[in-house]
């Protein structure tokens, strides 16, 4: 494991993955050229298993490619990133892990788990090493910080969700709360989580495609590195962050970043989540089964992408508690994203943790939707249903345990309207009941009969028409 003797360390980021690399990571890069920081991050794995032998391989140095279309000029800069130091695998070290938390230097917690990451397991405790979920990892980190390092603004740190729910950081307080309270009754832990470290709701915004054979081929040839870790994004990228400004921890707008913080983030969120986050979740299920396998593919799909447009135009601005003229703007620049001609952006990726996914990037679009209009959207409705045919034919899908046990206890069901029925029933999949919106089941049973009796492209302009 490296360690940057000449960095401490001052982020501790939960999760390694393609996203945070080429955003979070990318972004500590340009705060130490352009704005002087003096910090490195150490990564701490989220689930079960070890860290990729890469990231040993290549000393935690890994390539960003950046390339696209910014305004009217054509982008592409390759960027080696060296800003991880260290990392912690608490299923391995439990005790390192802990200690990571001492270290006097580290001001910043950033984590990115998945829509799923954030949730309260009422089966953590404190004497698992570790514990389940995020919440209850976070919990513990804390306490070993605060027994070590004591309470106060001193030993206060930063946290920093990239996980795209709603009020993330306000929720992930809330579920650290509720397991100090339940595991340690410390009056005096609970005030320095609540008064003097600081949760802020973040909206990240950034497409990042993930490795890139070419792009890596390319690398080699040109410099003889053979960087298995190195990830493609877009230029674009937006950090909005709700709260008081912090620039004296990470000085993001000095070193020149697309950075805002704000008193209130929920109107970006809106749109960013709904609009290229739900179109995105839509896309990877309707798509997946054409056998489309890029996001610029589906917009080259006569009926594809007709969807994507009427579902925007039709189900998703309408729904937004704003002007529609906002909503149509910000999706024009989405689809313009989506069309990148530089980025290989899969939708199989996209398809990682579906459930959730689709429960925090469509459902509230389907719930303001029935709300000013009385009924279901019928495009929503379509993929769910796209979905539930994905989870109950596809093999070797990438998702949470509990919600591929929940599929497959359904997969054997004859009846189309059983299978919907029983999916929807399922509290444990949607986070509580699904709220009820008028004819929503009825069109999801629908979709999910004709996709399994004429095939998902009839079924996809059955809906259409």
């Amino acid at each position: 494991m490296a360690t940057d003797r000449q960095h401490p360390v001052r982020i501790l980021q939960f999760g390694e993955g393609n996203f945070l690399r080429a955003f979070i990571d990318w972004m500590v890069d340009r705060m130490r050229t352009g704005a002087g920081f003096d910090g490195s991050v150490a990564l701490v794995k989220t689930i079960p298993g070890p860290f990729s032998p890469d990231f040993q391989r290549q000393d935690n140095a890994y390539t960003v490619v950046v390339r696209g279309r910014q305004g009217a000029q054509v982008v592409e800069e390759r960027s080696r990133i060296e800003v991880i130091s260290s990392r912690f695998n608490p299923y391995e070290d439990f005790q390192g892990y802990l200690e990571a938390a001492a270290d006097p230097d580290v001001r910043v917690i950033i984590s990115n788990t998945t829509e799923a990451g954030i949730a309260l397991d009422l089966s953590d405790r404190d004497e698992d090493r570790p514990a389940a979920s995020f919440p209850g990892k976070l919990t513990q980190l804390l306490r070993a910080r605060y027994l070590a390092l004591g309470g106060g603004k001193a030993s206060a740190l930063l946290v920093m969700p990239c996980e795209l729910i709603e009020k993330n950081g306000q929720t992930l307080r809330q579920f650290v709360l509720a397991h100090a309270g339940r595991w340690y009754g410390d009056p005096g832990f609970e005030r320095w989580i609540s008064e003097d470290c600081t949760f802020v709701d973040t909206l990240v915004d950034r497409i990042v495609s993930g490795h890139d054979p070419a792009a890596r081929a390319r690398l080699l040839e040109e410099t003889g590195w053979d960087d298995a870790l190195l990830v493609v994004a877009e230029p674009y990228h937006l950090l909005a962050i709700q709260g008081v400004e912090r620039e004296d921890l990470l000085p993001l707008r000095r070193a020149g970043l697309n950075v805002v913080w704000t008193d209130d983030i929920t109107p970006s969120r809106l749109l960013k989540v709904r609009i290229l986050n739900g179109g995105h979740t839509f896309l990877a299920m309707v798509g997946t089964a054409l056998g489309v396998p890029l996001v610029r593919a589906c917009l080259g799909h006569p009926v594809l992408k007709e969807a994507l447009e009427r579902l925007y135009a039709r189900e998703i601005i309408p729904a937004l508690p704003m002007p529609e003229s906002e909503g149509a703007a910000y999706a024009g620049t989405i689809l313009d994203r989506f069309d990148n001609p530089f980025m290989e952006h899969k939708l199989e990726d996209i398809a990682l943790n579906s459930v959730s996914k689709w429960r925090s990037r469509l459902l509230p679009s389907a719930v303001d939707f029935a709300a000013k209009r009385g009924h279901a959207p019928a495009l929503i409705a379509f993929s769910l249903a796209a979905l539930i045919q994905r989870y109950c034919t596809v093999d070797a899908l990438r998702d949470d345990a509990p919600v591929l046990a929940a599929f497959a206890r359904v997969r054997a069901i004859a009846d189309p309207a059983q299978v919907v029925r029983a999916v929807l029933e399922d509290a444990a999949l949607w986070g509580g009941p699904l709220p009820a919106i008028p004819g929503f089941a009825e069109a999801v049973t629908k979709g999910f009969q004709e996709i399994r009796s004429r095939g998902m492209l009839a079924a996809l302009e059955g809906a259409l028409a």
